[in-house]
């Protein structure tokens, strides 16, 4: 029997969703099966899950008579209040929790960072708030998130967000922290594999190699992704910085995205997956 929106805010919880996860979810779990969720800023959106952990889907909501941003709001009114910062940094370790303050950002004291608060949802479990201005603080969250990936467990977002105007923006690190660059990088980078590990995991079929995006770091210390096509395979290859050619003959090349998109032409496609992949025609694996 379907749940009426006053017995979820008896026992739900809010969840955080990352885009590259609803995009896995539109693939799995379409239409009404697809979470309810709302909106919060950069790559982040809020929904809501049962008391058993099931996620709350547009199925589910169309029955209700009140709106759904009333029934999040009313979830989430009676969470506690942040903590303190903790040299320069609060980490939330619940997803209500972290949920409340990105639906409602009134939630973060007046005067707690000396600029604009930055959010890292880095994990479900594991939502870090930092000052704009305390680099030595962004630093390590950047070091967190490196620790995270390495765990194994599954990620939400390296796209920070910065308060502005009392709404949810990205954070243009590129801009404010040149120096920290290649950080930055490496996390994009470490999250994008991670997401692209959930998608492969639900892609698999029989007449299609699906590719793998890597991590490889550079004696440079730069880091980089790369993916393998079987040449002559037909592969759904996600977007990486180079591509490993592999011919049958038993040599290898390498081309970058980029090079390998111009020399496939019209024959590669650009998919609607998100994350975003490409089809390249070939044989069956």
């Amino acid at each position: 029997m379907t749940q009426t929106s006053s017995e979820i805010v008896e026992t739900a919880t809010a969840r955080l969703y990352g885009a590259s996860e609803l995009g896995v979810l539109s693939f799995t779990s379409p239409g009404d099966a697809h979470p309810r969720v709302e909106y919060v800023g950069g790559e982040l959106f809020v929904g809501l899950v049962d008391a058993n952990g099931v996620a709350i889907t547009q199925g589910v909501v169309a029955s209700w008579p009140e709106p759904f941003p009333d029934v999040v709001a009313s979830v989430i009114a009676t969470v506690p209040a942040l903590p303190a910062a903790d040299a320069g940094m609060i980490v939330v370790d619940d997803e209500t929790l972290s949920a409340a303050l990105l639906v409602d950002p009134r939630r973060l004291a007046d005067g707690e960072f000396a600029r604009a608060p930055v959010v890292f949802a880095l994990a479900r479990d594991c939502v870090v708030i930092v000052g704009a201005d305390d680099d030595a603080a962004i630093a390590r969250v950047l070091t967190l998130a490196d620790e995270l990936f390495e765990a194994g467990g599954p990620l939400v977002s390296g796209h920070p967000i910065v308060l502005t105007e009392g709404a949810w923006a990205p954070f243009p690190w590129r801009e404010r922290l040149p120096e920290l660059e290649l950080r930055f990088e490496r996390m994009l980078r470490l999250f994008s594999v991670r997401a692209y590990e959930a998608q492969s995991a639900m892609l698999q079929r029989p007449d299609v190699h699906i590719a793998d995006a890597k991590i490889r770091v550079l004696d440079s210390g730069v880091t980089t992704t790369f993916a393998t096509w079987p040449k002559g395979t037909a592969t759904l290859l996600p977007v990486v910085d180079n591509v490993i050619i592999a011919d049958p003959a038993g040599t290898l090349s390498v081309a970058t995205f980029a090079q390998f998109l111009d020399a496939g032409g019209d024959a590669i496609v650009r998919t609607g997956l998100s994350p975003l992949r490409y089809f390249v025609p070939g044989d069956r694996p």
